[in-house]
C-alpha cells in the first residue's frame, strides 16, 4: 500500500522550560492578539522551520521571544498535540533549557508580561500543557 500524504499536515513547534541559575523557571504570558489561546500564560517557544533542528528552534525561539540565550543543552520533558481554532492540528514537544543570563527582553508583539517563578509557584500560573505530572518530572531532573 502507498503512503497517501492526505490530512497529515501539522505543525512541529518546540516550547522551552528554560531555568535560571537561581533555580526559577520562566514563564509568559501571550498577548490577547494570538490566534491560539490568547491571554494565557505558556513557556516560550514556536514552530519549527524548513531543516530547522530542536537545538537550532529553542535557540532562536528563546532569543527571539524573551532575548534569552540558553546553553547548548536540552532535556526532553514531554509532548502533546492539540488543534488550533483555525483547524491547524500541532504537535509540541516541550525540553528544559539552561538560561545563561538572568535579564528578559519580552518581544511585546506575543507576549504581554512574565514572571521567573520556582516549581512550587509555577501551579499558580495555569501555564498551558505544564501539569503535575511535567513538574514532578522536571523535579526529578532537577534533584528538587
Amino acid at each position: 500500500m502507498t503512503y497517501q500524504k492526505k490530512n497529515k499536515l501539522h505543525i512541529v513547534a518546540v516550547t522551552a522550560l528554560i531555568i535560571n541559575k537561581e533555580g526559577k523557571l520562566l514563564v509568559v504570558k501571550r498577548s490577547m492578539r494570538e490566534i491560539a489561546f490568547p491571554g494565557r500564560w505558556a513557556l516560550p517557544g514556536g514552530k519549527l522551520e524548513d531543516n530547522e533542528t530542536v537545538m537550532e528552534g529553542l535557540k532562536k525561539e528563546c532569543k527571539e521571544e524573551v532575548g534569552i540565550e540558553i546553553e547548548n543543552k536540552k532535556i526532553y520533558v514531554d509532548d502533546n498535540a492539540f488543534v488550533r481554532p483555525d483547524n491547524q492540528t500541532v504537535k509540541v514537544f516541550c525540553y528544559l533549557v539552561f538560561a545563561k543570563g538572568l535579564e528578559v527582553k519580552l518581544n511585546k508583539d506575543d507576549f504581554d508580561e512574565y514572571q521567573w517563578a520556582g516549581i512550587e509557584e509555577i501551579g499558580e500560573y495555569e501555564v498551558l500543557g505544564m501539569d503535575r505530572e511535567k513538574l514532578n518530572k522536571v523535579q526529578k531532573v532537577l534533584n528538587l
